[in-house]
């Protein structure tokens, strides 16, 4: 998530969620095939010592793209461009600096124009000294959940290489549903300046893009996904952009029993700034662009970009529970996005 929006360590370390008004919400969550296991070991590869801190541009950072090729190969993801990286150079401190996006695709089940992004940044702070800033939630969470939600479509989308299904056998609720191609981005240099997510769109806008981007009816970003701030409590912005939202979120919620709030509640205090949250991380540089989007994430806690922010702190059935609904987003039925 972005330093620079999120404007007083008063909101880290001053404030306990116990300040923010939560409206009453008990759900119990039910989660069917997120695989815990694997969230846990994907979380684990990327705060390992290893990797750093996974600060862009550092040999971390390097590492941690080996990891996701690696797993987008395993899942059977289709490179976007030649290969899974897709580098980029932006300006930042009155130089030029380079950062790579992991970008694969999944295609529909039968040829089709329409298409959803779903993406997550995978670099952090990486290291002051011997102290390294591992970002367990911020954001190891939205990567493994995008590898977790990659993983389902998968089993459920066929290739356009792949043999067409005889016309005489009826498609299933679920794959009539998920006709869509899917990208799947993990941006590079969100840190800084949601730089991967700026390059992206400018990539997008390319003559012979493939998606353009008026093709693109949704993108879903994760941002710090691994530790609610009240038990099965995930917040969704960007509803303004959807006119049938609360059907949306009545679905997702019905789905895994997460308690979807529509907007992060405001933190208490006289010197405590109040976030941006369309301004806050990747979805924003694809709002300029025009691109419908939805964000899930929590609210900032006292580990927020510290050293402090661990695998052992994270909520991994509520992490599964939120892989689940992205997927479910991912799939929802295009009539239902406008």
């Amino acid at each position: 998530m972005l330093v620079t929006l999120l404007l007083t360590s008063q909101l880290i370390s001053g404030c306990t969620h116990s300040h923010f008004s939560y409206a009453s919400c008990k759900t119990q969550l039910a989660v069917e095939w997120a695989n815990t296991d694997q969230l846990h070991a994907d979380i684990a590869k990327l705060t390992s010592p290893e990797f750093e801190g996974r600060k862009t541009g550092t040999l971390g950072a390097e590492l941690t793209r080996h990891y996701i090729a690696n797993r987008y190969s395993e899942i059977g993801l289709t490179p976007w461009k030649d290969e899974y990286s897709v580098p980029f150079t932006y300006q930042y401190n009155f130089g030029e600096r380079q950062g790579v996006n992991m970008v694969g695709v999944i295609y529909a089940a039968e040829p089709t124009d329409k298409w959803r992004v779903i993406l997550a940044h995978y670099d952090h702070l990486g290291k002051k000294g011997h102290k390294i800033y591992p970002g367990a939630d911020d954001n190891a969470s939205g990567i493994a959940a995008l590898l977790q939600v990659a993983s389902q479509v998968a089993k459920h989308n066929r290739k356009n290489s792949a043999p067409l299904p005889d016309p005489r056998q009826e498609l299933s609720q679920e794959s009539s549903r998920a006709s869509v191609n899917i990208l799947f981005v993990a941006t590079d240099a969100e840190e800084p300046g949601l730089f991967g997510g700026y390059a992206l769109v400018e990539q997008l806008k390319q003559l012979s893009a493939i998606p353009q981007i008026k093709q693109i009816e949704l993108a879903i970003n994760m941002d710090m996904v691994g530790r609610p701030g009240r038990p099965s409590v995930i917040y969704l912005e960007g509803r303004r952009g959807f006119t049938h939202f609360d059907e949306i979120k009545q679905t997702l919620t019905d789905t895994t029993g997460l308690c979807i709030k529509a907007k992060h509640p405001r933190p208490l205090g006289r010197s405590v700034q109040k976030v941006d949250w369309l301004r806050a991380s990747d979805h924003y540089p694809l709002y300029k662009a025009g691109i419908p989007w939805l964000y899930f994430g929590v609210p900032p806690h006292n580990d927020y970009h510290g050293s402090s922010d661990t695998i052992e702190k994270i909520d991994l059935k509520f992490l599964a529970a939120v892989s689940e609904s992205a997927y479910q987003l991912l799939i929802i039925d295009s009539l239902t996005l406008e």
